[in-house]
């Protein structure tokens, strides 16, 4: 029998997570999931939650890969950044279980990311491959998991230091979870306390710039001699110190992004509005044309495609050139390398 609760949604506050800035916190609704009534399964005492099953137990739906007791958040969100903080102590002698996931993946499965407890002493992995933390039984260690929605990429920090940056499977709506949810071999009895979980949205764990990296020649967009006036030409370049080859990604709606250079403050866009193959990449002021809107469209290996809003033509460096100063255009989409760009967040 499904128990299920609910935590009422309070008043938003600005707040700076552990890690990076620019955070608000928010609180969202919770539901439980689990297949054994939540007070059998979960308790909490000041801000200490324990969640435990048992692996008898009847399962929650019937496409679970074991009994499960855990919190199914209420922030589906399907653009910007989103931050989870919390501090686990798995018990001892439990292992082979899921302690939190975002779920949604475009590409392949049904989460973009997930911390599973396996192996001797507690070993913290994403899914069962890269180890994340060890030594975790009986101890607490205080976990951030950062998503960009942007790039595309997932960051794991452990007690204040990134061990992790992992893709998440394309652009598709998402939503946390956390407590214990059995794998297929896990222990006959797991457990895990989590202490303090917090949420936060529209923050970075660094500066919230990235560089936009040409895959065909590993360099970067940078604007022309680092200029801060509109019509600047937007041009390949080797990746240097003076913040026009950075750019930020801020959401409008429908998936589209500014693109904003973070040494002029100026927008990537389509020049004179052209709706043309060739027509030039330049910096200018936001405006009402929908020519500096872009599309990230999620790409093998990391990289994406930009689908400009207006013309429906992607970015791409022009004649697939790897040299200094080649100017960036918009073409028709032919899956080039130089159409493809890899998000490398900066300092």
């Amino acid at each position: 029998m499904l128990g299920t609760g609910a935590m009422a949604l309070l008043c938003v506050s600005t707040a700076r997570a552990q890690v990076g800035v620019g955070w608000t916190e928010y609180f969202p609704t919770k539901q439980y999931h689990g297949g054994v009534a939540q007070s059998q399964r979960y308790s909490i005492s000041g801000n200490v939650e324990h969640f435990w099953v048992y692996n008898t137990d009847p399962h929650f739906s019937s496409n679970d890969s074991g009994p499960r007791s855990e919190w199914k958040i209420n922030n589906d969100y399907t653009s910007g950044s989103q931050q989870f903080q919390g501090d686990i102590n798995p018990e001892d002698g439990t292992d082979a279980y899921t302690v939190f996931q975002i779920f949604g993946n475009a590409t392949s499965g049904a989460t973009a990311f997930q911390a599973q407890l396996r192996s001797g002493n507690g070993v913290l992995k994403r899914y069962n491959t890269e180890i994340l933390a060890s030594g975790c039984w009986g101890n607490y260690h205080r976990v951030n998991i950062v998503h960009y929605m942007a790039s595309g990429q997932v960051e794991a920090w452990i007690n204040g230091s990134k061990v992790g940056t992992f893709d998440d499977g394309g652009n598709t709506s998402h939503y946390m979870k956390y407590g214990c949810y059995d794998t297929a071999s896990a222990t006959s009895y797991t457990g895990v306390y989590w202490r303090d979980t917090h949420f936060f949205s529209g923050g970075s764990s660094g500066s919230g710039y990235f560089e936009i990296n040409d895959r065909n020649s590993g360099k970067d967009a940078a604007v022309e001699w680092a200029a801060t006036t509109n019509s600047a030409r937007v041009i390949l370049y080797t990746f240097g110190a003076a913040h026009n080859d950075q750019w930020k990604l801020t959401p409008t709606d429908s998936g589209y992004y500014q693109i904003v250079n973070r040494h002029s403050g100026l927008d990537l866009v389509v020049q004179g509005a052209s709706t043309s193959a060739g027509a030039k990449i330049i910096q200018y002021s936001f405006g009402a044309s929908e020519n500096d809107q872009w599309k990230p469209v999620p790409l093998s290996g990391g990289y994406y495609k930009f689908v400009n809003r207006h013309s429906g033509l992607v970015l791409d460096v022009t004649g697939a050139f790897t040299t200094n100063s080649t100017p960036f255009e918009q073409w028709t989409d032919l899956g080039g390398n130089n159409q493809q760009f890899k998000l490398i967040g900066t300092p």
